[in-house]
């Protein structure tokens, strides 16, 4: 049977939080060596698992899972399909075909271990960060049963020497991130209109991702760190080079105010599901990607974390850059099956501009009341 990857590919996803202790582990010294810090990394596990999901037969037969639109796919493919046969792919494969979000769970916690020689052992700081994201939920870290198999993958396929190799081309798409993504900015907008400080921000990209993003926000110790799966920056020649930095900051923007959004939705629940329970009205429930909403709250947070890039575009870009930003959004969404976008949006923007100073918790009541009347 093949299974097809449709709208997933640009759904936002989330790692799902429960109560249990270790989860994450930041002492003193991380702590000190963190605060106030963003960090862009492609991170050697990560990268031997989008290897290896990119060489499944669920990548075949899904094609748009992986980013495959460049040299460096090319040569991974040379370099890896002769290892196909080995069980970890196998196993991989099996479990992508029974659920896609395998993906952000195999890759999420994958974060959690490092090399020390040939061997791959956990690093203490992120012990189980990603427990489950939509529909798919996990009561054990699957990356310690998968160990020795993916010990002998990176072995007999030569993957630390292959990562090694590639290291300029990492520390450039690195470097597109210091050039194009405004991390700094984006969480100081972000910080002065919501009680919620965030200490660290690590993008944790690959040449392999495609479309499919997720987020979460640890804490331990007092210490708020925040992970942010996504793809490298994407230069399109046809757009000019201040929509083009636009566009990638919006890609990162949506994904870090979920972050800040999540925590004001919370105290507005019950209001926001006797409004949005009504779900045939704010998406089309034969669209397959809102499926991945399946909740009140999950449809309210994406038309907010969306609809507050906006609000970000009208304070720092032109108007120009402004217009054909909420453009792309509303078309982007409504494709989605968010159908009520662009009068969202409007109204968000409406509601904004008389309150700007105000945070943005403070918009809530007005937004939710013009919601309720649609």
């Amino acid at each position: 049977m093949k299974f097809k990857i449709l709208i997933v590919l640009i759904v936002v996803c989330f790692f799902k939080t429960y109560a249990q202790d270790y989860e994450v582990h930041f002492d003193k010294e991380y702590v000190e060596e963190n605060n106030k810090n963003v960090s862009i990394e492609i991170n050697e596990i990560q990268e031997l698992i989008y290897i290896i999901f990119a060489n499944t037969e669920f990548a075949k037969e899904n094609p748009r899972m992986v980013k495959s639109d460049t040299e460096y796919y090319d040569e991974m493919i040379k370099h890896f399909s002769k290892y196909t046969n080995l069980p970890i792919v196998r196993k991989f494969d099996k479990l992508l075909k029974e659920n896609l979000l395998y993906y952000f769970v195999l890759a999420g916690n994958a974060y959690g271990y490092e090399f020390k020689d040939k061997n791959i052992v956990p690093t203490g700081v992120y012990n189980f960060p990603a427990k489950g994201v939509g529909n798919l939920e996990v009561a054990l870290n699957p990356i310690p049963e998968l160990v020795i198999d993916l010990e002998e993958f990176a072995k007999k396929s030569n993957y630390r020497k292959f990562y090694k190799q590639n290291t300029d081309y990492y520390s450039s798409l690195k470097q597109d991130y210091q050039n194009y993504a405004q991390i700094d900015l984006q969480t100081k907008w972000l910080q002065n209109r919501f009680d919620y400080k965030i200490n660290s921000f690590r993008v944790l990209t690959s040449p392999l991702i495609s479309s499919m993003n997720a987020t979460q926000t640890f804490e331990d110790n007092n210490f708020k760190e925040t992970l942010l799966f996504l793809p490298t920056i994407k230069n399109n020649d046809d757009l000019s080079q201040k929509l083009n930095k636009a566009i990638n900051t919006r890609v990162i923007f949506t994904e870090i105010d979920h972050n800040y959004v999540g925590k004001v939705s919370e105290k507005f629940t019950e209001r926001i599901d006797s409004i949005f329970k009504q779900r045939e009205k704010w998406v089309d429930v034969n669209n397959k990607g809102t499926q991945y909403y399946p909740t009140p709250i999950k449809v309210f947070d994406e038309y907010l974390t969306w609809g507050l890039f906006i609000l970000y575009a009208n304070d720092n870009y032109e108007q120009e850059i402004l217009i054909e930003v909420v453009d792309n959004i509303n078309e982007i969404l409504i494709d989605r099956g968010f159908s009520k976008a662009k009068a969202f949006n409007i109204k968000l923007l409406e509601i904004y501009k008389a309150n700007k100073k105000a945070h943005i918790s403070d918009l809530y009541p007005e937004i939710l009341k013009w919601s309720s009347e649609q």
